[in-house]
């Protein structure tokens, strides 16, 4: 492939994932006649529309979509094998790292990455934000994130994974709730009182999404009385009711004494979640992010072992 189709295909992959020529333009960093120009090219050369005009911009035909994924990946398998040509020098990078995860390692792992990084790139930049495991999939194929850190799930095969956590799951209610005087909860007890779970937005149900189908079908039996959108929300709102919630029991553990909570054993949610990294295959060659998966793993070992 020669400079100007690789470029052609650039400015295609482009205004697929933009929708726009006047935004693929500006990330690009050319002008947007030069993305229609391309575009038009590329029509000559599959005989093929490939965009059909809409109000708010460009929708792709079925043939632009059949050949999206072949062409996306190659790039990036073009650009990581560049980015392996130079060497990654992170007390020099000014690099700038987007990572997606979920909001139950914002005080934990996350802090615990930053001084990690710091302490040996000063001049990085690292970016958290949270979404849901599909959107995740999509832009770590598409590079627009670099790694993300969430439960355990199926991937395809452009994604690759390693384990950095796991742990088992408990009940938690408040220290001094009047049904539980010991440390220890039944099925039925479970399932007869009310709880406080987690809303589905911005990937935290993702957390849940490894445990087999009969533990699921159980969560989904529980008589939820309140839905928070964070996991230290959960914990917050069990403190100050009667409810209940479930939680991983090494971070219970370390928030005891800060929510006034306490843990009830049970022999009914007995398989374990695990959390992963993640990463785009074509990435692989990556030094830098080759690198910051390594971080990640020392933040992990640092933050989250008993």
């Amino acid at each position: 492939m020669n400079f100007n189709e690789y470029y052609l295909l650039a400015i295609f992959a482009a205004v697929v994932e933009e929708r726009k020529y006047t935004k693929a333009a500006k990330r690009l960093g050319i002008t947007q006649p030069s993305v229609s120009q391309s575009i038009s090219k590329l029509r000559d050369i599959y005989n093929d529309p490939l965009f059909v005009r809409e109000k708010l911009g460009v929708r792709p035909t079925a043939f632009a979509l059949e050949i999206y994924p072949d062409i996306a990946d190659a790039i990036l398998k073009l650009d990581a094998l560049s980015a392996t040509r130079t060497r990654f020098d992170p007390s020099l990078s000014k690099r700038v790292f987007k990572i997606s995860t979920i909001s139950l390692f914002e005080h934990t792992l996350i802090p615990e990455l930053f001084k990690v990084v710091e302490s040996e790139a000063p001049n990085v930049t690292i970016l958290v934000d949270n979404h849901s495991t599909k959107e995740t999939k999509d832009m770590l194929r598409l590079s627009t994130i670099d790694l993300s850190i969430e439960g355990s799930s199926e991937t395809e095969p452009s994604i690759h994974s390693h384990r950095i956590y796991d742990d088992e799951l408990v009940v938690v209610c408040r220290k001094n709730h009047p049904v539980f005087p010991a440390s220890l909860i039944s099925e039925s007890e479970f399932l007869e009182h009310q709880h406080v779970t987690l809303s589905s937005i911005s990937g935290n149900h993702s957390f849940f999404e490894s445990l087999r189908p009969s533990s699921v079908q159980l969560l989904q039996k529980r008589k939820v009385k309140r839905q928070v959108a964070s996991y230290w929300g959960l914990l917050s709102s069990v403190q100050d009711s009667d409810n209940l919630a479930i939680f991983t029991r090494k971070m219970a553990a370390d928030n005891l004494d800060v929510f006034n909570l306490k843990i009830l054993d049970n022999n009914f949610l007995e398989q374990k979640v695990e959390v992963c990294v993640y990463w785009s295959k074509a990435r692989n060659l990556d030094s830098s992010v080759a690198w910051l998966r390594e971080k990640v793993k020392a933040a992990a070992i640092n933050a989250l072992s008993c």
